[in-house]
């Protein structure tokens, strides 16, 4: 190797990852920078990063020319100097000379190497020191917020709190072993492999943290599912990595790995930049964070992270920074991800104490409507009442023989009616209406609704045979009351009304249940045809119909009533008829009556 042509580095090399052996040529000069009273005989090889395989020292002053081998493949308790770096002790000399290192890894091969004396080595291993101590700090105390804030919260390990702070676990661990910590504390029982391949592992699994916070994260913007699909699969394959390291193939896993760091931010970017949860939200349900502030971290993030990655494979300039660049972005993202979820929680919980101070205004306001809903039920029972008792004192004193007598009894009764109307539109809205259930027969509801009708000689209808029925017979008479009456009121003069019951047996659906039908048609008036789109709402008359007395409460109270009672209405007129058809359920258990 000696007669080789090298090339000049300045103490940092980078060659990214290889199979292939890199040799160093370094040239000592014991002469340079030396202080006499102070410095020992000896200097100290300082070799970083700490997850080298393999670094043999040749030395032309050594006998054989071998001074010993370094780095992950021995164990950490049998160096001569033991360290948190890979340390070598050899001579200083009396005149210039070059050593040689042999380097091997199966990781990316980054090496820097320097010749220091024993007085600069205890300084530069303090700096070291308190370095690795503020990253572990920072990171420990950055786990430590997204738990606390994970659990006021109580979001638990799947909130995106309880996914910060796993992803500061997995970085922890990571700075452990890449600077060297694990070397220090590792027992000599434990193999020197394990703690070489638990490296790898945690190179993995960092970025495994990471890209589960993100896909967590960025879930609630609401990105594609293609985008977020991407996420997904590279969550696959830091989980294929694993699979990777546990097969031995230690390169292809570490360089996936590194591959895996380059196009994740990319992925991240894209999914914030595609979110939907901003689209159509106002200021209560839109996010916390803006499209904009999120579009500017994830371009920061990509910024960092393309940094760190071509700097492990070999694509940028090496200097002695770029051995600790994982540690750096790790620490730097983190930082940031850490104020922008801050952030998040301060808008989130102004958001929340916005929606509660809504929801106190909309409990307030609620109780007031229901105190003046009370306060007009209450004025609307006096009032029928007051208005009730003379109308019945009128009712029974006048004489329908008298000139006019009939035209007034028919006004005091419709007068009655649309009194009874409003009540009972009241109490269906305080579910004062509620059914009670019962078996009754439909023949005498029936009858007892024609026979109360205003025009009962008009009604035309077979007597039914016994029909029983589970229903509440006051409701199903107010229901077929209002029917009857309503067509009353809105028929041609002098032309029949049209009632027929029937018997829908069971059909061959698998939940098909006997209904009993009641259909009820007449021929149009002067009201002509309602709007069918609008025949059951609350307080709607057809323009023809306003020379008539009304409310417009008939038709809403027969479909709110048929439907408690587990029936349905509906209108279906052809072109000579208006027809209304009811529908109720029969008794599974009972024969039945009729026939279709």
């Amino acid at each position: 190797m000696q007669q080789q042509p090298t090339q000049p580095f300045d103490e940092t090399l980078s060659r990214g990852y290889g199979t292939g052996v890199v040799w160093l040529r370094l040239r000592i000069d014991p002469r340079a920078d030396r202080a006499p009273t102070t410095a020992p005989d000896g200097l100290v090889l300082r070799i970083r990063p700490a997850y080298i395989d393999e670094v043999v020292v040749f030395d032309p002053l050594v006998p054989g020319g071998r001074v010993g081998a370094v780095g992950d493949r021995y164990h950490p308790r049998l160096d001569v100097m033991q360290g948190a770096d890979f340390l070598m002790p050899i001579a200083r000399g009396d005149a210039p000379r070059d050593i040689w290192l042999r380097l091997t890894s199966t990781s990316t091969r980054q090496i820097h190497v320097a010749a220091v004396d024993h007085s600069e080595l205890d300084t530069l291993t303090l700096r070291q020191n308190l370095l690795v101590s503020l990253y572990i700090g920072v990171v420990v105390l950055l786990m430590g917020w997204g738990v606390t804030n994970s659990l006021l919260l109580r979001e638990g390990v799947t909130g995106v709190m309880g996914a910060f702070a796993l992803m500061q676990l997995t970085a922890g661990l990571f700075g452990l072993s890449t600077s060297g910590i694990l070397r220090v504390f590792w027992p000599l029982a434990w193999s020197a492999q394990s703690l070489n391949l638990l490296g790898s592992v945690f190179s993995v699994v960092v970025v495994l943290g990471g890209l589960l916070f993100h896909w967590r994260f960025l879930r609630e913007f609401q990105p594609p599912r293609w985008a977020m699909g991407l996420l997904l699969s590279m969550m696959a394959l830091a989980g294929l990595n694993l699979v990777l390291l546990a097969l031995g193939h230690v390169m292809w896993a570490l360089q996936n790995n590194l591959l895996s760091i380059l196009l994740a931010p990319p992925v991240c970017l894209v999914c914030a930049a595609t979110g939907r949860a901003w689209a159509g939200a106002d200021s209560a349900t839109a996010p916390a964070l803006s499209r904009r502030m999120l579009v500017m971290f994830y371009v920061a993030f990509l910024i960092i992270m393309v940094i760190a990655a071509t700097t492990g494979l070999g694509w940028l300039p090496p200097t002695e920074w770029t051995l600790y660049i994982s540690q750096l972005q790790t620490l730097v993202s983190s930082v940031l991800l850490m104020l922008m979820l801050q952030y998040r929680a301060f808008i989130g919980g102004q958001q929340r104490q916005q929606a509660l101070l809504s929801l106190e205004k909309t409990t307030l306001q609620m109780a007031h409507e229901r105190h003046m809903r009370e306060e007009q039920e209450k004025l609307m029972a006096m009032l029928a009442h007051e208005i009730k008792t003379p109308l019945a004192t009128m009712h029974l004193r006048l004489d329908s023989t008298a000139k006019g007598g009939i035209a007034m009894r028919k006004a005091m009764r419709d007068m009655d009616g649309v009194i009874e109307r409003c009540l009972q539109t009241l109490q269906l809205g305080d579910g004062q209406l509620a059914p009670h259930l019962q078996m009754c027969d439909l023949a005498g509801i029936v009858q007892d609704a024609v026979s109360s009708c205003p025009q009962p000689a008009q009604v035309r209808w077979q007597p039914l045979a016994s029909v029983p029925l589970q229903t509440d017979p006051q409701l199903l008479f107010l229901v077929l009351s209002n029917l009857l009456e309503n067509a009353c009121k809105y028929s041609a003069a002098e032309t029949p009304i049209e009632l027929q019951c029937s018997v829908i047996e069971r059909g061959d659906a698998p939940h098909a249940k006997p209904m009993v039908r009641l259909e009820l048609s007449n021929l149009p008036g002067r009201a002509g045809w309602p709007d069918a789109h609008h025949v059951f709402d609350k307080y709607y008359r057809s323009p023809q119909a306003q020379r008539q007395s009304g409310t417009g409460l008939g038709l809403y109270l027969v479909k709110n009533l048929a439907q408690a009672l587990g029936g349905k209405i509906a209108y279906q007129p052809d072109a000579t008829v208006v027809r209304f058809v009811l529908t109720l359920p029969l008794p599974v258990s009972l024969p039945l009556p009729l026939t279709q």
